[in-house]
């Protein structure tokens, strides 16, 4: 709940003050070498080369530009100490806030002008500081800035938090920038690498920055660096009526100043109050030639009656807080650093702009993706009465849902009317006024429904018989031709419903994975029954370009196969955003030696004519079925080998994490040649290298919207660690805590799989308990389904908290140790009616 809040403000707050703060950064950096630049423009104005001429003393200057500028007094003379250089003043208006700054002739007091670029950087400073907006800085615009400095203060911090990376020692998961990245990956990775890159130097500009918004802050930080309140120093006199004072002179306090200071300072600023206060100290304000910042002065004050030396302040010499205080100006544009310092400042408030573009792509592309998330659903007319026809769907993986979502779309754009729903939504009754369904209907395991239809199959294909001879129906069963119970539940429905007297419209389409024919069998029934010839309204999502960027064992040392941690990022914006629960779907290749070593067969079976078209044929049979070797095959079969079957996993990462996540664990076949898919993934693909992958919605592992801030039972073996850290993940991400993990593997030495992120969600509550059984330990010798036996009561009490059970790992052994337990624990019927909650969800292979 945290990181959503945190996310949202970090949003709004970018959506709203990323203009702002875009506009401040360049007008910031514009204004980094101002000085420089002047001078570049006007050399001139500012170096007209060493005069014959005496220089006059400031009291002279003074009174000569005075006297040319009637109505204004001088507040300041900048005085270079470089004979071949001209002196700076500031008048300001006796009368009023005007004020002018320029150069003037350093022996005969001259007004010279403004540099060429004065008008510029003026219009620069207004932006910066308020925005140009009327009112200047007593009006709206200040406050504007003042707010977006401090959602700067937000966004680098709330930023940090936001995208700490699961290594957080790893410096190459903070600071290392992938330009191979494209789309929404690559504005990801600018905004949040480049953002920790400037980080710091943001803050330093942020909370600088407040010190001209706000007095309290000003008086705060004051008093917090040096113990005193603002301006306690040098306090400021209030405008007396009545005639001025008369002012003293400058100039013996001056000569004592030269004659004890030399040729020290290449710098001085004389400052003047306005005419009507009383002058109580001549000051001199004196830089050295090698000062690292503008404000590295030393100050001397003297007596203006007796032109006795009255205190020395040396920079060296005062506290770190007043230095600070003093240099808030120098900090605020790096030069407090020097040079490189304000390099740095300037590369910085350039990079602004880039974080609002960033963000609002980033912005739209969510908005995007969440529309085409939900385009599928929105696209399908709702029904106003009884729906033409009724399409239910059982589904464990999510495609079943997805195929009967896409056949509604498909016929209501042929104009018939459909709704959707899932089987556990099938009542007698609904069936008793439904002329027309359709059924698409996976079958999970060892010829198991689904469990969310586990309800259906139990009340309906178990109960009473019911008459339906009035309804018409169709089924698409999906299944694996590998097991022996290949489409066992539809044929299951199949049977119930022509038992009840229904008529089917076609004949039951069992589909494998990837099977043509039946899916242009169920095409063309669907055009049957009115869908739109040229719009099926498929949504499958393509296949795209992902590269493997990082690859480890996660059980080195280990008897056991090897288990791999393994991390994508896609090339590519059609990426796109994924769920905890969710399915990653792989086109795997062969071993390349495998594929080598078939041309080379094949050329010397041809005398050589094949080594013309090895090249064309090598990309085919990367990813082909190959024929065993010693196989004699033709150059035609070659080419009509079919593609390698698509591999499944179960993400183990959500999209905020920045890599799509995958554990997979090596397998051999009888021949001990690797498994197609795990082969490819952990020993095959260089890291570096690109796969083709896509990320499949998985409906019947996700977390319902009204579950999600409920507790958690998560529950699995193995590689199915994946599945349940994903969800991890997202409840950490969500800041929900108080969850519950049982896993199981052989041995804690060699398998305790992401040891340190479950020890880390321990402590900071995300998980409020973990039990681990490890079978081949001698101190447990116990497996993940033994955990719960004797945890009936617990068990029961979160069910009544609310919580939500998700399995993920092996079918075999652990799946239904787990499920036999839980019916014991908690009976039959109330998992059964957790499972049509969603409240029940299972990852099992």
């Amino acid at each position: 709940m945290t990181k959503t809040i945190f996310f949202q403000i970090h949003w709004f707050l970018g959506i709203s003050a990323g203009l702002v703060l875009a506009l401040m950064g360049i007008t910031g950096a514009s204004m980094s070498f101002e000085d420089e630049i002047n001078e570049a423009l006007s050399p001139r104005l500012y170096a007209p080369g060493r005069s014959a001429s005496p220089d006059l003393s400031p009291d002279r200057i003074i009174a000569r530009v005075q006297a040319d500028h009637p109505g204004y007094y001088v507040s300041r003379l900048d005085w270079e100490a470089a004979p071949e250089r001209t002196h700076s003043v500031r008048l300001v208006a006796v009368k009023g806030r005007d004020r002018l700054q320029g150069q003037v002739d350093r022996t005969t007091g001259r007004w010279l002008g403004e540099p060429a670029g004065a008008g510029f950087f003026h219009l620069m400073d207004e932006l910066h500081r308020w925005l140009a907006l009327p009112g200047g800085g007593n009006g709206i615009g200040r406050q504007i800035t003042a707010f977006s400095a401090i959602s700067l203060i937000f966004f680098a911090l709330s930023g940090l938090y936001l995208r700490w990376p699961r290594q957080a020692l790893d410096w190459r998961a903070w600071l290392v920038l992938d330009l191979r990245k494209t789309g929404r990956n690559l504005w990801r990775a600018l905004h949040v690498v480049i953002g920790t890159w400037v980080l710091l130097f943001y803050l330093l500009s942020a909370l600088t920055g407040l010190w001209w918004s706000y007095d309290w802050y000003r008086q705060g930080v004051t008093y917090a660096m040096t113990g005193k309140p603002a301006g306690e120093e040098r306090p400021r006199e209030k405008k007396k009526d009545g005639p001025a004072p008369q002012r003293p002179a400058i100039d013996p306090s001056w000569t004592q100043f030269q004659q004890l200071t030399g040729d020290r300072y290449g710098w001085v600023r004389i400052t003047q109050p306005a005419p009507s206060q009383q002058v109580k100290a001549i000051t001199f304000e004196a830089r050295p030639a090698e000062a690292r910042h503008l404000r590295q002065t030393d100050r001397y004050s003297y007596d203006p009656e007796t032109s006795v030396l009255k205190k020395r302040d040396l920079y060296d010499r005062r506290p770190l807080g007043v230095i600070i205080t003093q240099s808030m100006y120098e900090l605020h544009r790096g030069a407090f650093f020097g040079l490189p310092g304000r390099i740095v400042m300037l590369l910085t408030s350039l990079t602004m702009p880039l974080f609002t573009i960033t963000g609002y792509l980033l912005y739209l592309s969510r908005r995007r993706r969440k529309r085409e998330a939900k385009a599928l659903e929105a696209s399908i007319p709702m029904p106003t009465g009884a729906s033409e026809i009724l399409i239910a769907y059982a589904s464990q993986t999510g495609t079943a849902e997805i195929l009967a979502r896409n056949a509604a779309l498909a016929l209501a754009q042929g104009g018939v009317r459909t709704q959707v729903l899932s089987i556990a939504k099938l009542t007698p009754a609904l069936l008793a006024t439904t002329q027309r369904l359709l059924l698409v209907a996976s079958t999970y395991g060892e010829g198991e429904p689904p469990d969310m239809a586990r309800g259906f199959a139990s009340r309906i294909l178990g109960g009473e018989t019911l008459d339906l001879t009035h309804l018409h129906y169709g089924i698409l069963a999906l299944g694996d031709r590998e097991y022996v119970d290949f489409c066992a539940f539809g044929y299951r429905l199949d049977q119930w419903l022509r038992t009840a007297g229904a008529t089917a419209s076609f004949p039951l389409i069992a589909m494998d994975h990837g099977d043509q024919a039946a899916d242009l069998l169920w095409h063309a029934a669907l055009h049957d029954l009115g869908a739109a010839d040229a719009k099926r309204g498929q949504t499958a999502i393509p296949f795209t370009n992902w590269t493997l960027v990082a690859r480890r064992t996660l059980n080195p040392a280990s008897t056991s196969l090897p288990a791999f941690h393994l991390q994508f990022e896609a090339t590519t914006d059609a990426g796109g955003d994924w769920e905890a629960g969710d399915i990653v779907e792989v086109q795997p290749c062969n071993a390349p030696a495998r594929v080598d070593a078939l041309l080379a067969a094949q050329a010397r079976a041809q005398d050589g004519e094949l080594i013309d078209l090895a090249a064309s044929l090598r990309d085919h049979l990367a990813s082909a079925i190959l024929p065993e070797p010693g196989t004699p095959i033709s150059t035609e079969a070659l080419r009509a080998l079919r593609p390698l079957p698509v591999r499944e996993y179960s993400a183990a990462s959500i999209t905020a994490d920045g890599t799509l996540d995958l554990v997979v664990r090596q397998v051999h076949g009888e021949d001990e040649r690797l498994g197609i898919g795990s082969g490819w993934l952990t020993a095959y693909l260089p890291v570096g290298s690109t796969t083709r992958l896509r990320v499949r919605p998985n409906p019947g592992f996700r977390i319902d919207a009204g579950h999600a801030a409920c507790p958690l039972i998560l529950i699995g073996n193995g590689t199915g660690i994946a599945g349940l850290r994903a969800h991890l993940r997202a409840q950490a991400h969500a800041g929900h805590k108080g969850h519950w993990l049982l896993f199981g593997e052989r041995s804690r030495r060699h398998e305790s799989f992401f040891d340190d992120e479950l020890s880390a969600w321990m402590q900071d509550g995300t998980l409020s308990r973990l039990d681990r059984a490890f079978s081949r330990d001698d101190d447990c010798g116990r497996y993940v389904q033994d955990l719960l036996s004797n945890q009936g009561d617990m068990l029961s009490d979160w069910i009544d908290r609310g919580a939500t059970i998700l399995v993920c790992g092996s079918l075999e052994g652990m799946a239904q140790g787990v499920h036999d337990v839980l019916v014991n624990s908690l009976g039959e019927a109330t998992l059964e009616n957790l499972a049509e909650e969603g409240r029940y969800r299972r990852d099992v292979y």
